[in-house]
């Protein structure tokens, strides 16, 4: 499972720059590339990994790997679909479709097998599983009825993005901030349990919204911003100085809640006509989804790589969060100039995603 884990990191960045470096290919099949092949199998091997941990149960069984593995094929499925516009991409949803329904059907049976009460964070991950599901459904749906091809598909978009990938990154981020950081936090359950109600309803109505009134989008939106802003005040007026430094994984994290906000934000000038839904979409890679997986990458890649071998896990953590600060706000900056439709956030995106794998492929060699 590790192993599986650093390698879908690698392919998740790489088709972060993939999607982010072919201008040519169709914006449906670029979003996939990053998305459906990038951050959904990663996501649910991911899951899968911690799952174990917040049931306090065994190992993960080898099947379970079916599941992020399955994802995989179903998003390099529906990339090329996409790209070559055959429509191929029901197929591609069916199979997402096993893949994440067994992975929550085995989230289910570990939450029964637990001594006590699960950690709340594996709600998240069950809730963010299931807009999945959903969303996988609905375009199936749209295949079936043209009719409503475009609310449908408006709906799947986002209850992908923030049902699916906000969820399942909110619910790790309000655990691994404070690893990551170097602090306890016991208001981290308080939150997950206290917030969950608030950003599911915010999701389907901004889903509902995408699809049929600006007006409940709006209304989803100042949800998820409410949410956001507790998450952000309650650990930066008890940790700022852990989470704020030049170097390190934690304020990478940071970065991406901010960029999350900036991306809400976007969504919603979007939503009222003033802001293409490209430029939203990019936005949402570039400023939530880099330095998320880039910050995750940090502490978790030696964990997974470097096993029982702690000094070297610190030693390789150490250099892949050198200046994590400057490449976090480079991000946020580049998403920043997405959203004004500016060309050198692409170049300013790249750098900065460059300057971390030069720095993960140099770590790797050296620790061999």
């Amino acid at each position: 499972m590790p192993r599986l884990l650093a390698a879908l990191v690698i392919i998740s960045l790489v088709s972060v720059t993939a999607g982010l470096s072919l201008p040519d290919l169709p914006a449906a099949a670029l979003l996939h590339i990053i998305l459906a092949l990038g951050i959904m199998p990663l996501i649910l091997a991911a899951m899968a990994y911690f799952i174990p941990v917040l049931t306090r149960t065994g190992k993960p069984e080898p099947l379970v790997l079916l599941s992020p593995i399955g994802a995989l094929i179903a998003g390099l499925l529906a990339t090329l679909s996409l790209s070559l516009s055959y429509p191929l991409y029901p197929v591609a949803a069916a199979i997402a479709l096993l893949a994440v329904g067994g992975l929550l059907w085995w989230s289910q049976q570990r939450a029964k097998a637990t001594l006590g009460r699960p950690h709340p964070g594996l709600l998240w991950y069950q809730l963010a599983l299931t807009a999945l599901i959903l969303g996988l459904l609905l375009i199936i749906l749209a295949a079936l009825w043209p009719e409503q091809w475009l609310p449908l598909k408006r709906l799947h978009l986002h209850l992908n993005l923030l049902g699916f990938i906000g969820l399942a990154a909110l619910g790790t981020l309000r655990v691994l901030l404070p690893t990551a950081g170097g602090f306890s936090d016991p208001q981290a359950g308080v939150w997950l349990m206290g917030e969950w109600r608030w950003l599911v309803a915010g999701t389907l109505l901004i889903a509902a919204g995408a699809a049929w009134s600006a007006v409940l989008a709006d209304i989803g939106l100042l949800l998820w911003l409410i949410s956001l802003a507790r998450l952000v005040r309650g650990l930066l007026s008890a940790h700022s100085g852990r989470l704020w430094q030049w170097h390190g994984a934690a304020v990478s994290l940071m970065v991406a809640v901010a960029g999350l906000a900036l991306c809400l934000i976007g969504g919603a000038l979007h939503g009222h006509g003033l802001l293409p839904a490209s430029q939203a979409g990019e936005a949402f890679v570039i400023a939530f989804l880099l330095p998320l997986v880039t910050g995750a990458a940090t502490h978790l890649l030696p964990l997974w790589l470097l096993q029982s071998q702690p000094e070297r896990q610190q030693r390789l953590r150490a250099r892949l969060g050198y200046l994590g600060a400057v490449r976090g706000l480079a991000f946020l900056a580049a998403g920043g100039l997405t959203l004004l439709s500016q060309p050198l956030a692409f170049w300013l995106a790249i750098a900065a995603l460059c300057q971390f794998l030069i720095q993960l492929a140099r770590p790797l060699g050296d620790e061999r």
